[in-house]
């Protein structure tokens, strides 16, 4: 299975520790910003009062160091479309050097914070986008 979205991010001075190297949180802020482009390229963002979900699950394995002034590829792909749950991979890369590699499990909620099923079309979009089957 390809990745099909892709976004840049530059790593910026702030985002450097006291080793000189990308701080580990701040590659789930990546994958956080690389989210929202997704959701948003998929049309998912626009107008949509039913688009909430919660993280409920995330790992990490870092691989390489980022430094100050990278611009880092970040590599997103929906994998699992559950009932109420979705699971998605992401990479973070410098060129052909991968940084990172994380997972997530997001959980889709209502306006109460409880979880509820995907919406069809956000279910239908992700599907149709990353070719994986609507219900996993």
């Amino acid at each position: 299975m390809s990745f099909r979205f892709s976004t840049q991010q530059k790593v910026r001075w702030v985002d450097i520790d006291a080793g000189c190297v990308l701080n580990h949180a701040v590659y789930l802020s990546l994958v956080e910003q690389a989210r929202y482009e997704y959701f948003d390229q998929l049309g998912l963002l626009e107008g949509s009062a039913d688009f909430s979900f919660l993280l409920g699950e995330t790992t990490a394995r870092y691989l390489s160091v980022g430094r100050a002034g990278m611009v880092l590829t970040v590599r997103l792909r929906t994998t699992h479309l559950g009932n109420k749950s979705l699971e998605q991979e992401y990479e973070i890369a410098d060129g052909d050097t991968l940084l990172s590699i994380i997972t997530a499990k997001l959980v889709w909620c209502n306006s109460d914070l409880s979880s509820s099923p995907i919406p069809d079309r956000a279910r239908a979009k992700m599907a149709a986008f990353d070719e994986i089957p609507e219900r996993s």
